[in-house]
């Protein structure tokens, strides 16, 4: 089995982590996606801070019996802290609303929505957002011959954290034809624009600020890239022009708003200088709280602590209505 595949859990793992408080907070996280590691991450951290802010908190490492763990111990609020498969796309949350209890984050629609990348890519060009130009490739197609000019970005439509992502340039030594096709039958194949990437924190409807991230060991923002000290470096606020600036904030709270977001999200782009433009590439509504994640650095520009960001999404927490 790739070490990035989906693995079944029958049962889950419950902890409980603080036995009284002012409301019951299920933190649910670890699971069964490809992201498994990075949520436990994540979870660690959530744990401690919401026990630090008086919460009775139980965390709950995700199986197959989620729903029967869930009536069991009956918590106010689920916090979802899962990446991927079963949390990020859409199906914790639809659990929870047949079982009426409020979780943090979006909703069914727009986490489905966002990490689906053909569904998200197809919003963004619905709603006029500037993206790159894609195509979806079958594996049935049997194409032999690169899909379009060089360079370009291999994506799989349902995976997070830069999983499966490669990035093909000119000089590469690649056959598009030996491609295996590892996380399904389809991927997205899109233009590569060579330009500084820039990410958005959105809370509840307001953009918090832009993060740029300049890359300082690999040619794209990979998997090992995001969580490995040292890789990258984190420029907070970016760099920009203020009119530039701001004009990222606008189009984030815009792609959160119309895309019914809720909680906090993380919207990233590509600055191409040479047209002086901005790219929407993907929206997460899922976004990591590891140490090395770039929620808790913008959240700080703000002023708030890791423990106080935690509480501000904690806040947030409801039910599709």
């Amino acid at each position: 089995m790739h070490k990035y595949q989906t693995s079944f859990i029958a049962n889950s793992k419950v902890t409980i982590l603080s036995d009284k408080g002012k409301k019951h907070v299920a933190v649910v996280g670890g699971g069964m996606s490809a992201e498994r590691e990075v949520s436990l991450v994540s979870s660690s951290g959530v744990n401690q801070a919401l026990v630090d802010s008086g919460y009775k908190v139980t965390f709950i490492d995700m199986g197959v019996d989620i729903a029967s763990v869930l009536l069991q111990i009956k918590p106010d609020i689920v916090y979802n802290c899962l990446h991927g498969t079963y949390g990020e796309d859409g199906c914790l949350p639809g659990l929870l609303n047949i079982l009426r209890i409020p979780y943090t984050h979006s909703g069914v629609l727009a986490s489905s929505l966002a990490f689906s990348k053909i569904h998200a890519k197809a919003w963004f060009v619905a709603n006029d957002i500037k993206t790159a130009k894609s195509i979806i490739v079958n594996k049935s197609d049997n194409i032999k011959d690169d899909p379009m000019p060089r360079p370009y970005v291999i994506k799989p439509l349902i995976q997070g954290s830069s999983i499966g992502v490669e990035v093909i340039f000119v000089e590469d030594d690649f056959n598009f034809a030996d491609y295996d096709f590892p996380y399904g039958d389809q991927v997205m194949i899109e233009e590569y624009i060579k330009g500084r990437e820039m990410q958005v924190a959105v809370l509840n409807g307001r953009s918090l600020g832009v993060l740029e991230i300049k890359l300082l060991k690999r040619r794209f923002y990979d998997y090992e890239t995001k969580y490995t000290d040292g890789f990258a470096e984190h420029l907070c606020p970016a760099p920009l022009p203020q009119n530039m600036y701001n004009k990222l904030l606008e189009e984030s709270e815009r792609i959160y708003q119309t895309m019914n977001c809720r909680g906090v999200v993380r919207t990233e782009f590509i600055f191409d200088e040479s047209k002086n433009e901005f790219f929407a590439l993907e929206i997460n509504t899922h976004p990591g709280m590891t140490p090395l994640s770039i929620i808790p650095e913008i959240a700080a520009l703000q002023g708030m602590d890791f423990r106080t960001l935690v509480e501000r999404i904690l806040e947030t927490a409801c039910i599709d209505t």
